[in-house]
């Protein structure tokens, strides 16, 4: 009898019921559940048994039945309750919906195959414990049950793909070497290896087989110990804000609060610190952790005079804040203190209602100054505020209207600060109806997503954005990152020292500590500087950081004139160098510093890195572009090697789309299809098909959507033929051997990329980044898969992912100088001026981001390692919109149509 829906509903109950007793330790029949004889059947059990059947009886060994309760979905955890193998959930279970479970379910079953032929019951159970939990306590067991002689060579194996954990623990094991070359090869090992695999393979060669008897080894196994969790900080993102702090103490205190003590240290940092004028810098660090700036503000009711700013930033435009606002300007009028400035201090019955509600908005939704965003009021502001909203003859004592502003505004007029004016008014926009195709839309904000996840847009897929599972930075840390992205986070034991680690569906593992490097200031001709500052050496602006020293690298015998770097001939005969660059000339790799020896002749994009074939049999090579930033990458392979025989449920990479333009799940499919790839990523929308073309970093690629797969931007149609000189006028630089598209007028404002032929639309800027910094990360990165954290595409992908205007695309090149260029494009075909002003001021956002180090831009890899932004377009947006800017664009629009 097919059962009810009421059944249904009880089998649910009861089958997460199930789950919730398991997590204390026992599942719901009472079985201990840290037993492996007891593993088996799982959570999932009750829900079957309940289900009946001969089906649940049949399978009710199934070794997966113990992860049915990490299913996402109701009826693909019924699904798994009763069934007796992972093809038996491919009707009812998506593996992108279910990644945890069928990560279990793969585990669950290795472990069997593994442990299956172990005849005696208990070493049985040890097996399965030692597989799933490879370190001191499963040696222990081991040990006491007598199995060592037991152990499969595939536990061997999962041990042997473990990071080595501080392998000089054993040094003394070397002591029972039974011959010198024993001794010799078992001290040199341990104090050079890396990994489990180093250790095993080199002392068997040397010391003879792994058997439990063997007194060298004997002692090795009894010594091991299971690699700790990484002790994370309560917010990683903020405790990277406390090397902000102005003086020692809120150092000190702010370390103390994000590191372990946060609710009894919390309140001495807020009063003795963030409320100071000289800790500006570390309250900006720690307010871009929880409610970074972003665009736009929209749907209040109260703070009705704060919609309509599309291009204004805001801290915290939510209707939270604005409910906030309604009653705090209530509690105002009717004789409620105003908090925060330290005494108290009353609204005067004089004081206009609408100016109490545009302060009391302004502090609670937080606008933010668009060069260092600084939610500061501007002094003048705050003197008419104070002068004509305070009822002072209730404050005794020396206080005036000055002295309060200087809690809530910068101490010297020069500095950039918010207004208070323009929300006195409605916003220019307000009651200017745009059409569909005019606006913007910020799809990621507010997040949509649920809490562990995040929200990643996709502007010109067919699915514009998609909620992806997500790592916190800490216990207490609001801020995100997606799943398999690498962040770098304060170390515990040493203070100024870091260490990398990545988002993993269990959280922030594979931590590995980098080198600590504590130079406060880098050597320049005959002076110092310190970290972080700015400076020229003749025309090249330069930043030191950490003690490096990064420069552009620009000809400055007239600085104004366009020129290539070192006075580089504007011949285009392209190389292709080893990490994956491709240079317009010999002469400019060799400026970029690239030997000569390490370089090909003809660009990267015309070599083909599957001939010959570098893979096996069993294996497909697939083109993989990629430009490696860190000069110890070697090799920066071009290709991927992909098995004839993978499995389309495990390849979790994304989708592909071919050169048909039809989208495959993945690459996998895609090679199970027969089809040829076109590029990485979702198939995008309102690009050409037609080619070839020819890209600003100087590649052809076979048409428009693949430059913009690739990350990149489209320079002219046509094969590449020409190197532009670098200027900073907007104009055409390879004269009239390229013919250039038409800029879309009226509102598209130029940008040449450096090295380009040809103007284009859109906001851009030029980054710079350590390479220092990115070679230490890579030194201590283990498998090539992970590397890819280092390259210009996964850069590129970090930094979109700052972007929240769906109308815009950011993509980006390698220049001349070895600088990164970037550029915000719009990607409507004829832009609106509001369009082409939301792209500007999103560069412009990044760019303070960097400038700021933002803990948005500090703690993912490889963002940590760029050290300085300089804007490159010509018009400038500004904290709000620009009303006469945008008037006189819609006008030309008037007189180009009437023409």
């Amino acid at each position: 009898m097919t059962p009810s829906f009421g059944s249904y509903l009880t089998l649910f109950v009861v089958f997460y019921a199930g789950s919730a007793l398991s997590d204390a330790g026992q599942d719901s029949i009472g079985r201990d559940r840290s037993r492996p004889e007891d593993q088996r059947g799982g959570e999932s059990e009750p829900f079957a048994a309940l289900f009946g059947g001969t089906e649940a009886r049949k399978n009710e060994n199934w070794v997966g039945r113990g992860c049915c309760h990490l299913s996402q979905n109701f009826i693909c955890g019924m699904k798994c309750a009763l069934a007796g193998s992972r093809s038996d959930l491919d009707a009812d279970c998506r593996q992108s919906d279910e990644l945890e479970l069928f990560s279990c379910l793969e585990k669950q079953e290795e472990s069997e195959r593994c442990c299956s032929n172990v005849t005696n019951e208990t070493c049985r159970g040890v097996c399965r414990t030692a597989f799933h939990n490879p370190g001191k306590q499963s040696s222990r067991k081991l040990s006491v049950n007598n199995c060592q002689n037991q152990m499969p060579k595939c536990l061997k194996t999962v041990a042997e793909a473990e990071s080595a954990e501080n392998p000089k623990q054993y040094l003394h094991c070397c002591d029972e070497a039974t011959s010198i070359e024993c001794l010799e090869s078992c001290r040199s090992t341990l104090r050079t290896a890396v990994t489990n695999q180093d250790i095993f393979d080199t002392l068997e060669k040397k010391c003879g087989l792994i058997l439990p008897h063997s007194p060298i080894w004997g002692c090795i196994m009894k010594t091991t110990t299971a690699p700790e969790p990484p002790r994370l900080p309560l917010d990683a993102a903020k405790l990277s804000c406390c090397y902000r702090a102005y003086t020692s103490n809120c150092k000190k205190l702010c370390w103390r609060v994000f590191q372990a003590d946060w609710e009894s240290a919390w309140s001495k940092l807020d009063n003795e610190c963030l409320s100071s004028p000289m800790e500006g810098e570390l309250r900006r660090c720690l307010d871009d952790s929880d409610d970074p700036c972003e665009p736009g503000c929209s749907g209040l009711s109260y703070c009705s005079r704060y919609n309509d700013r599309p291009t204004t930033l805001f801290r915290t435009c939510s209707a939270t804040a604005d409910n906030a606002a309604r009653w705090e300007a209530d509690h105002w009028v009717r004789g409620g203190v105003i908090t925060g400035l330290g005494l108290p201090v009353r609204a005067a019955p004089s004081c206009p209602v609408k100016t109490l509600r545009a302060a009391a908005c302004l502090f609670q939704l937080r606008p933010c100054e668009s060069r260092i965003h600084e939610t500061r009021l501007c002094r003048d502001d705050c003197l008419e505020l104070l002068s004509g909203c305070v009822d002072w003859s209730a404050i005794t004592g020396p206080h005036t209207a000055a002295t309060l502003c200087a809690k809530l505004s910068p101490p010297r007029q020069d500095m950039p600060c918010v207004s208070l004016k323009p929300y006195l008014e409605d916003s220019p926009e307000f009651g200017v109806t745009l059409l569909p195709d005019e606006d913007i839309t910020t799809p990621c904000l507010p997040n949509p997503c649920l809490p562990n996840q995040v929200c990643i847009l996709h502007p010109n897929a067919a699915k514009i954005h998609q909620c992806v599972a997500s790592c916190l930075l800490g216990e207490i840390s609001k801020q995100t990152v997606p799943l398999g992205t690498w962040v770098q986070v304060p170390r515990a034991e040493q203070q100024g020292c870091l260490k990398i680690c990545k988002c993993t569906l269990h959280g922030l593992e594979k931590c590995r500590d980098l080198n600590c490097f504590s130079f406060n200031s880098c050597w320049v001709q005959d002076r110092f500087v310190t970290h972080r500052s700015n400076f020229y050496l003749e025309c090249n602006p330069c930043t030191c950081f950490e003690g490096e020293i990064t420069c552009s690298r620009k000809s400055c015998g007239d600085f104004r004139a366009a020129s290539l770097p070192c006075d580089c001939p504007a011949h285009y005969v392209p190389v292709c160098g080893r990490l994956g660059v491709t240079f317009a000339s010999a002469c400019l790799a060799k400026c970029f510093g690239v030997r000569m020896n390490k370089i090909e002749f003809g660009s990267c994009s015309s070599r083909d890195p599957c001939t010959p074939d570098p893979c096996d049999s069993t294996e497909k090579c697939v083109r993989r572009p990629r430009v490696c930033l860190s000069n110890i990458h070697k090799p920066c392979a071009q290709h991927e090697c992909v098995s004839l025989d993978c499995d389309l449920r495990h390849d979790t990479n994304g989708p592909v789309c071919d050169k048909d333009n039809r989208e495959h799940a993945s690459l996998c499919a895609l090679i199970r299809a027969g089809a040829a790839l076109g590029y990485r990523g979702p198939c995008l929308q309102g690009c050409s098909l037609r080619g070839p073309v020819c890209g600003i970093n100087g590649e052809v690629y076979p048409n428009e959507c693949s430059a913009w797969g690739a990350g990149t931007s489209v320079d002219y149609v046509g094969p590449c033929i020409a190197v532009g000189l670098v200027g900073n006028v907007a104009i055409q630089r390879c004269g009239e051997i390229v013919q250039c598209p038409p800029l879309a007028a009226p509102n598209c404002i130029g940008v040449t990329p450096p090295g380009a032929c040809c103007p284009v639309c859109g906001g851009a800027a030029r980054l710079f980044y350590s390479r220092k910094q990115l070679d230490r990360i890579l030194h201590v990165m283990d498998e090539e898969l992970d590397r890819d954290a280092v390259t210009l595409g996964a850069m590129l992908v970090a930094l979109g992912r700052q972007i929240q205007v769906s109308q815009c695309m950011l993509r980006g090149a390698l220049t001349p100088e070895g600088d990164i260029f970037v550029i915000n494009q719009p990607l409507p075909t004829k832009p609106s001026a509001l369009q082409l002003q939301a792209c500007i001021a999103e560069i412009e956002k990044l760019v303070t981001r960097i400038s700021e180090r933002s803990p948005k831009i500090l703690a993912e890899v490889p963002l940590g390692s760029l050290t300085r932004a300089e804007i490159m377009h010509g018009h400038v947006s500004g904290s709000s919109s620009n009303r006469s800017w945008i008037a006189m664009l819609s006008f030309a629009m008037m007189l180009l149509l009437g023409s």
